[in-house]
């Protein structure tokens, strides 16, 4: 058992209270960066904006000096949002996070971090997040992968998506979630990847809108997915949703490979 402070130690720890300011300008980048409709969002945000919540707190914890030395292997294993009001634009939130289960297994930490963003009348959002840290070096990847150019990236067009490197710095700005092994090629090899990798909550984004579109337009009021693959910059995915009634599956594949799988819930129909 290591000698020196772990995960364990933080679990029950709370992060916060943040102040995030919903700007238009803040909305505005993050619909662009994510390819969502901007006629939609005018005076909220849309449902994968919670990861902008998230990371308000998310961050903190991940870059706390007890932390790091736990994140030479990072995974975002799962992730669950609870969408209890619409997220304004030209509103305030106030976002805690909270370190709510520490689980070790062998050298790995399954750590359950929860958020939850409010205006002060009420709560507007909930997160529960799963993260895989470990202090021990991955192995190395079997195949290394050149990143492509800046802007290279596949066709975004239907159900497929894909993400450039220049995308991914973007998303990283609009989110705050700066985590290397989005944009740091030597970074992400050491760390056991064959290059860099596209965000896990941006492919949700995608997700969430494709979620959507399958529910007629309706407004996704939860959702949670698992982490299956990684996507790399450039790569294409493919989208699928079907809806039946108020659910929705959802999957985002390259190939036959499955890189996220879930489920949202959106609202009922309006009489």
């Amino acid at each position: 058992m290591p000698s020196h402070p772990t995960p364990t130690d933080l679990e029950g720890r709370t992060i916060g209270p943040v102040e995030v300011a919903v700007t238009a300008d803040r909305v505005g980048l993050f619909v662009d960066t994510t390819g969502d409709d901007p006629t939609r969002w005018v005076e909220e945000a849309p449902p994968g904006f919670g990861s902008v919540l998230l990371f308000a707190v998310a961050d903190e914890f991940l870059y706390h000096p007890q932390i790091v030395p736990f994140t030479r292997t990072l995974l975002h294993l799962d992730q669950s949002f609870l969408y209890l009001a619409s997220i304004a634009v030209g509103s305030k939130l106030t976002v805690e996070g909270t370190v709510t289960r520490v689980r070790q297994r062998a050298d790995s930490y399954f750590v359950t971090f929860t958020a939850e963003a409010g205006d002060g009348s009420r709560t507007v959002m909930q997160s529960t997040s799963t993260f895989v840290l470990s202090e021990a070096q991955a192995p190395p990847a079997d195949v290394v992968y050149d990143e492509p150019a800046v802007h290279e990236r596949a066709l975004n067009e239907g159900d497929k998506r894909s993400a450039s490197r220049h995308d991914l710095v973007r998303y990283s700005a609009a989110t705050r979630d700066f985590n290397p092994l989005h944009w740091d090629h030597e970074y992400a090899i050491d760390a056991g990847l064959p290059s860099t990798v596209v965000h896990g909550l941006l492919m949700y984004a995608w997700l969430m809108q494709e979620a959507s579109r399958a529910a007629e337009g309706r407004d996704v009021v939860s959702a949670k997915v698992r982490f299956r693959s990684a996507l790399r910059p450039g790569e294409q995915a493919v989208l699928a949703a079907s809806a039946s009634g108020d659910s929705v599956n959802v999957e985002l594949a390259r190939g036959h490979e499955q890189l996220i799988t879930g489920s949202a819930t959106v609202a009922s129909p309006t009489e």
